[in-house]
């Protein structure tokens, strides 16, 4: 009797160990977060930044997509930089405070155009991030084209425009 039940013990920590498969020692890979779309993402201090992309044609105006969370408790000014024909150009963008994402970008939002950023479309600008006294961070944004459809409509027009023609 206490065979039995000793196998039948056996029996079922082999069946379960069995089903767990290797999730016992292989990292879960929900638990690892990551850039889900065409876009990268980067946190500056209290600001996420989400989703960033350049739409651009021609490779030089390119028109920025972006989501934002600041979660400072005010409203802050992002400061940009990138490479424009040689001279690094500042521009500035008002973050609202938020715990929801903040957009530009889209058909029925704001844009922001980058000029003369000599960048072919399949490639990455480097852009630098940074408002008040946080450590700002540079990295590089992928430069893509309208010829996905989802990206349709997005090119550069004559809202916000940092940089030179």
């Amino acid at each position: 009797m206490k065979v039995r039940i000793a196998i039948s013990a056996i029996l079922a920590i082999g069946l379960a160990l069995g089903a767990s498969g290797c999730n016992l020692i292989q990292p879960q890979a929900t638990t690892h977060q990551y850039d889900a779309s065409d876009g990268i993402g980067v946190n500056v201090g209290d600001i996420k930044l989400r989703n960033l992309i350049l739409i651009s044609n021609d490779g030089q105006a390119a028109s920025l997509l972006m989501s934002a969370i600041n979660t400072s408790g005010s409203d802050v000014n992002l400061n940009i930089q990138f490479l424009s024909k040689g001279a690094m150009v500042d521009g500035k963008l008002r973050i609202p405070s938020s715990q929801t994402p903040t957009s530009w970008g889209a058909a029925t939002e704001n844009k922001i155009v980058f000029e003369g950023i000599d960048t072919q479309p399949g490639s990455l600008l480097k852009v630098y991030f940074q408002y008040g006294n946080s450590d700002g961070k540079t990295t590089l944004v992928p430069v893509l084209t309208t010829g996905q459809p989802e990206y349709s409509g997005l090119e550069p027009s004559t809202v916000l425009h940092l940089g030179t023609k």
